[in-house]
């Protein structure tokens, strides 16, 4: 019946349903209390798009549900980073932004990219156990650069598509980026499901297509308008591998 899966990358493959955005305040929260969401906020969304774009005028965030800016176009430097520049770069912005020190900038780069790894370590030997028997791909809102992390992970060998939005020009929920993947993979929407920690850009964007959906939701509280777009909510990415199972019977 499910014959491809396709995945998100930030915040499903490297985190456990928290996407980079809230792993990052999370981290300033506890060190900074008085800092507000607002202000971090701001913060963010200047570093993003002065990281991207080199513009800090560009309206763009990559909290669920983003599109990107259709007059801006991607920093080709920002496509070339590896994770960790990109982390170390984005950190960079916020941290000053907030006037909070280096030393702790630095603490939490070296934290998040060790996270990062221990998942995508970890998600990679659970990905080596479907690959033959399922068709496996990622589509990503990301600075073009999902590839490269993909292959500076060994991850690529196991996907059959890599798709990025800032490459493709259409960020998710746009139902094109969805189509593409489908497309690549020659299966069906009802064939695929789709797996990721954001419920309008992920769950919204895939349930529109007509794909099976699975919302990444970790340990965290999240708000979700209508179950009806979620066929399954995972705590932990591998329990994906019992859901499949019980469709297949």
């Amino acid at each position: 019946m499910i014959r491809a899966l396709i995945f998100d990358f930030g915040g499903t493959l490297d985190g456990n349903g928290i996407h980079w955005l809230e792993r990052t305040y999370q981290f300033i929260q506890k060190r900074h209390p008085e800092i507000t969401r607002e202000e971090f906020d701001v913060a963010d969304k200047a570093t993003i798009a002065e990281f991207a774009f080199g513009d800090t005028s560009v309206d763009w965030s990559y909290q669920e549900g983003s599109m990107l800016p259709v007059d801006a176009v991607a920093s080709s430097k920002a496509a070339r980073c590896t994770l960790q520049e990109t982390t170390d770069a984005i950190a960079t912005g916020i941290f000053k932004r907030l006037n909070l020190s280096d030393q702790l900038k630095n603490e939490y780069v070296e934290w998040f990219c060790q996270g990062v790894s221990q998942s995508l370590s970890k998600n990679r030997q659970w990905l080596k156990t479907l690959h033959g028997n399922y068709k496996l791909g990622v589509i990503s809102n990301n600075f073009g650069n999902t590839r490269g992390w993909c292959d500076e992970y060994q991850l690529t060998p196991l996907f059959d598509v890599i798709i990025d939005s800032t490459v493709f020009g259409v960020a998710k929920p746009d139902p094109r980026i969805f189509e593409a993947a489908l497309s690549e993979l020659c299966v069906a929407p009802s064939e695929a499901i789709y797996v990721g920690d954001s419920y309008k850009a992920d769950m919204i964007g895939a349930k529109k297509v007509g794909m099976w959906t699975a919302w990444m939701v970790g340990n965290q509280t999240k708000a979700c308008l209508d179950l009806s777009v979620v066929d399954v909510q995972l705590s932990h990415l591998h329990e994906l591998s019992d859901f499949l199972s019980s469709v297949a019977t």
